[in-house]
């Protein structure tokens, strides 16, 4: 139906079936009006398919859509938090819905949302101990560098996190991460040092000079310099 052929079968319907509402919403023609008046309609509410067609709809006025987020499953908040048709205000609460749901969420249900999940829960998600969303985390297309360097960095991680970011095929051969990973007091000996060669003299000349780097991996790269492997950027 075109737009005036939408609001004239919309007028005269006033009793229309779940499956008529959705097949409305789906509609492109479907205008601001026709969205604002199935959500004052009680009995069209009630069904939950329809409150969340109305809250991804970008023609819903937001004051409904904000209301509707509330009722959402966290699946679809999880789907909607990441639609770009989904309007702006809308996508920010239902990010807000998802963090504040994130604790109840079970094992595998946040191993789920790791995956595919916003930025903001991404941030979130960083701290979760669990071995495996941490794993689901690292290959999440929005996680970005900054993200796997505030984490080290933070004094907050944890030693498996780490691990997985050393062997990880993604990130482990980043510069800055490799380099963050043998700085962190955090870090596996053994993963810590696994890094050591594919930094420059000059790193592994102010990493050794640090009061608190260890004694084995001081020893580790004395034994590089010594060796004369190291032939990183900073040796030009």
């Amino acid at each position: 139906m075109t737009r005036s052929e939408l609001a004239a079968f919309f007028s005269r319907s006033p009793a229309l079936s779940e499956t008529e509402a959705l097949a409305v919403l789906d509609n492109p023609n479907c205008t601001a009006a026709i969205c604002q008046g199935i959500a004052l309609t009680s009995r069209l509410t009630s069904y939950y398919s329809i409150r969340a067609k109305l809250v991804s709809h970008k023609a819903t006025p937001h004051t409904f859509a904000l209301k509707f987020v509330h009722y959402l499953y966290w699946v679809d908040l999880l789907r909607f938090s990441t639609d770009v048709r989904v309007p702006g205000p809308v996508r920010r609460s239902i990010e807000n819905q998802l963090l504040a749901k994130l604790q109840e969420l079970a094992l595998g249900e946040r191993i789920t949302a790791a995956k595919a999940c916003s930025r903001e829960v991404v941030k979130s998600l960083l701290f979760d101990a669990n071995p495996l969303v941490f794993a689901s985390l690292l290959i999440n297309p929005r996680l970005k560098e900054e993200d796997i360097l505030f984490l080290i960095s933070s004094g907050r991680a944890h030693p498996h996190q780490l691990t997985a970011i050393g062997f990880d095929r993604k990130w482990s051969w980043r510069y800055a991460i490799r380099r963050a990973l043998v700085l962190s007091a955090l870090t596996p000996r053994s993963v810590a040092a696994s890094q050591l060669r594919f930094l420059s003299r000059r790193d592994l000349e102010a990493i050794a000079g640090r009061g608190e780097t260890s004694i084995y991996i001081r020893r580790c790269i004395g034994r590089l310099l010594e060796a004369g492997l190291s032939s990183g950027p900073g040796d030009r």
